[in-house]
């Protein structure tokens, strides 16, 4: 025997309200009863025709009742039986570099820039469908924090556990995240392979051009997202109880100040068949970078069989219209009959 659900059960609720017609209906009739009573129309008729308009009219009540719950049960979507529906999984691998520089805690993008890229990360995140994604830290070195996958509420923790005081690392090599997806993907995934860098592009590691190519070479895409100004801002000093107590100085005692370097940004997405993107107001880097995501060669991860139910609304719906012909025909011929 099949099961039937309801994908819309809240509706049922209405069905409360049935007999509540059914009643209203009782009563209005029987005020019309009363009425042809006194008009002295009952008294021309015979019992038959008497107990026939009654029963017509406690009918025109049920009829109209009925199909008020036949249309609240269509109303609930009723479901019953079942069949499996292959679905195939496709998506990109996408490696997600977050600088951990000191530079990222200079507060020219609010309220900092490593804040913005957590900002960013977890909206794409939030995004992917059917993508496995990883985590990768880098500053003068790079490693990967989270492999790749597609549990994205693993992802999600990974990212909220970063604070301001994260960003220790002094120095920033570009070249050290690049070097490091060279070697986590495989050749024959290279086509679906994605690197996605959140920095503010401020590079004081060795020039990353000889590793560009290869990811070219390979057809590794890196799109880049430029965090930071062109005015660019202090970077906060922060004791070990997080309070701010100045601004990085250079050896001659002078507050550094850091800006967006977006140049070598733009020359590694442009060589690899990547893009750049700049951090706005709108926030909708992200929103550009899914665009151009959708884009590329989507790999096939599995195949899926889904449990999908079959609808049944429809026979409820057809009783309902019944009911409601039935109904109409009813009320047609008592008025034919109280004439």
């Amino acid at each position: 025997m099949e099961t039937i659900r309801f994908a819309d059960p809240a509706f049922l609720y209405l069905l409360a309200a049935v007999p509540l017609v059914f009643l209203l209906f009782l009563l209005a009739h029987r005020k019309r009863m009363n009425a042809l009573d006194r008009m002295g129309v009952m008294d021309t008729m015979n019992g038959f025709s008497r107990g026939t308009l009654r029963g017509s009219i406690k009918r025109e009540g049920l009829f109209a009742a009925l199909a008020l719950l036949f249309f609240i049960v269509a109303l609930s979507k009723p479901q019953a039986g079942t069949r499996l529906e292959p679905v195939t999984i496709t998506g990109s691998d996408i490696y997600i570099a977050i600088d951990l520089s000191q530079s990222m805690k200079a507060e020219d993008i609010k309220p900092n820039r490593l804040e913005r890229a957590k900002i960013d990360a977890l909206e794409l995140i939030e995004s992917l469908q059917g993508d496995r994604a990883g985590i990768i830290f880098f500053a003068g070195d790079a490693f990967v924090q989270c492999p790749l996958t597609s549990d994205y509420d693993a992802l999600t923790t990974v990212i909220n556990s970063l604070t301001i005081e994260t960003a220790v690392s002094s120095g920033t090599s570009l070249a050290a995240p690049l070097d490091l997806v060279m070697n986590v993907f495989k050749p024959e995934e290279d086509r679906y392979a994605v690197l996605l860098l959140l920095t503010d592009g401020e590079n004081t590691g060795s020039d990353p051009e000889k590793t560009v190519r290869e990811l070219a070479n390979r057809d590794i895409k890196v799109f880049c997202i430029g965090i930071g100004t062109k005015t660019g801002a202090p970077i906060p000093v922060f004791d070990e109880n997080g309070k701010r107590t100045g601004f990085k100085k250079d050896q001659q005692g002078k507050v550094v100040i850091s800006q967006l370097d977006d140049y070598l940004l733009r020359n590694i997405a442009e060589q690899t068949r990547g893009e750049y993107f700049k951090t706005t107001d709108t926030f909708d880097e992200i929103r550009r970078f899914i665009s151009a995501l959708e884009t590329l060669k989507k790999r096939e991860y599995e195949t899926k069989r889904y449990t999908v139910y079959e609808e049944r609304f429809q026979i409820p719906l057809a009783l309902g219209i019944l009911f409601m012909v039935l109904y109409a025909l009813t009320t047609v011929r008592l008025r034919r009959e109280e004439q």
